[in-house]
């Protein structure tokens, strides 16, 4: 059975993550341009005023963290496509850390850990 590990991880938290702005957002990650054309990160709860050293990025090194601790928080989130693309997130990494899935050695294969069993 293939496991959409992205699906199970936000399933597991309850969250919404959307890349088609649609609004009703508790936490916005979105690409904008400078006045010269250079591209920065914009990360932010939705309403909350920008603060150029706590809102802005330059690089998305740090934006992992920061998506994964606001789908952990948040309920629904807009991260833009080109954000979510540049990130390569290891969603199937994600689930192991929260023992969402284990490795069943006998079909070699990553499965879903039934949370009746925990």
């Amino acid at each position: 059975m293939k496991i959409d590990y992205k699906q199970l991880y936000l399933d597991h938290h309850n969250c919404i993550l959307e890349s088609d702005y649609t609004g009703g957002y508790d936490y916005e990650m979105s690409e904008e341009y400078t006045a010269d054309s250079y591209s920065v990160y914009l990360c932010k709860y939705y309403n909350e005023s920008i603060d150029l050293t706590e809102n802005i990025y330059y690089y998305t090194s740090d934006l992992d963290d920061i998506l994964k601790e606001k789908i952990e928080e948040c309920d629904k989130i807009y991260c833009s496509e080109g954000i979510e693309e540049e990130l390569y997130i290891e969603w199937r990494d994600w689930c192991e850390e929260s023992n969402l899935i284990e490795w069943d050695d006998d079909n070699e294969e990553y499965i879903v850990v039934d949370e009746e069993d925990e």
